[in-house]
């Protein structure tokens, strides 16, 4: 014998009508009173799907520590983040069977293995710092370009005098290719060497500026050459190391002389110490107001005595990395050195 329910009969709009009363009743905020209350619910805040497409934003400042040399600080975040993960999992754990207690086990082995990897990153970082990445990037050697820079450097009378002409020339406000295309020809021409330079007549010095292209300042720039060979020919025998003797190899005391140069501002006489560190190892560590907020902004920096320890206090490598640090501003190449 087959059951057979018995028959009901609903009135499907009878039905409906309680229903909605009691969803209603139950969930008044799903219904809008007014389009006050709509509006509102227009300006809610993202979804969880657009807090996702935030995560790259989140990393990208991520990065900007990292290139900021602030490795230590994410490595203490990282650190709590894998006990919190390790705490979990322990808890988890609890009465359950020896297979995911070898998982665990294993899962706190790759941290640890993690751990030690994130050491041997360190001093990775330690032996190939950021610094040095910079120079290997856009380091320049002292008077890089000229036929004197071609050769090791060493404080000869020569190497100095021409180390105060590049200084001299660049401290003008003129576009660097000009200065440096006249620092050359003045180089070219031998006025680097002071006999040579103190024979030259004016004229023959304002044409030599002027074929370098040095046309604004010829007529200055020649006269200050001028003044320059017969100080140091006079005061200092034709010698720019018996000023470093006079000064008792304090770079206060040296700047303070070299500064009785003629056409010889604070700026000629800071681009003048970035050089002549590489020969005058005394003056080390130096780097020039402007070149040191350029290393400031790509993260190497402004702590020039941790610096230098960083490069073994090895003098050459500061003067390159102060004449990079330069050429990255000048030439607007700050990105290379943030990329290393």
């Amino acid at each position: 014998m087959t059951y057979k329910p018995p028959k009901v009969e609903e009135d499907a709009s009878d039905a409906s009508e309680p229903q909605k009363r009691k969803r209603e009743e139950k969930y008044p905020e799903l219904e809008p009173t007014s389009e006050q209350e709509f509006e509102t619910e227009k300006q809610q805040p993202p979804s969880k799907a657009s807090k996702a497409d935030e995560t790259p934003g989140e990393d990208d400042e991520v990065d900007e520590d990292e290139f900021e040399g602030e490795d230590e600080g994410l490595g203490d975040e990282d650190e709590g983040a894998d006990e919190e993960e390790e705490e979990f999992e322990v808890d988890d754990d609890e009465g359950v069977g020896g297979e995911e207690d070898d998982e665990v086990e294993e899962e706190e082995q790759g941290q640890d293995d993690d751990e030690e990897e994130d050491e041997e990153e360190d001093g990775d970082a330690k032996d190939g710092p950021k610094v040095q990445k910079a120079i290997d990037k856009l380091g320049r050697t002292p008077l890089d370009g000229t036929s004197i820079g071609m050769d090791p450097l060493t404080a000869t009378p020569n190497t100095l005098l021409a180390m105060v002409i590049d200084a001299m020339l660049k401290s003008r406000p003129i576009s660097h290719d000009l200065s440096q295309r006249a620092v050359n020809k003045v180089i070219e021409v031998g006025y680097h060497d002071i006999q040579k330079l103190g024979d030259s007549s004016w004229d023959e010095r304002t044409m030599v500026l002027k074929d370098g292209g040095y046309n604004r300042y010829r007529e200055q720039g020649a006269t200050d050459l001028g003044e320059l060979a017969h100080l140091i020919g006079d005061k200092y025998d034709g010698d720019l190391n018996n000023l470093l003797e006079k000064a008792h190899h304090d770079r206060e005391s040296v700047r303070k002389l070299i500064k009785e140069v003629r056409g010889l501002g604070d700026l000629g006489v800071e681009l003048f110490l970035n050089n002549v560190q590489s020969v005058w190892p005394d003056m080390a560590p130096f780097v020039d107001g402007r070149s040191l907020k350029t290393a400031d902004e790509v993260g190497i920096g402004t702590d020039m005595d941790a610096i230098f320890e960083e490069l073994k206090r090895d003098s050459m490598k500061m003067s390159r990395l102060a004449n990079g640090l330069s050429t990255a501003r000048l030439e607007k190449r700050q990105g290379d050195l943030l990329s290393v």
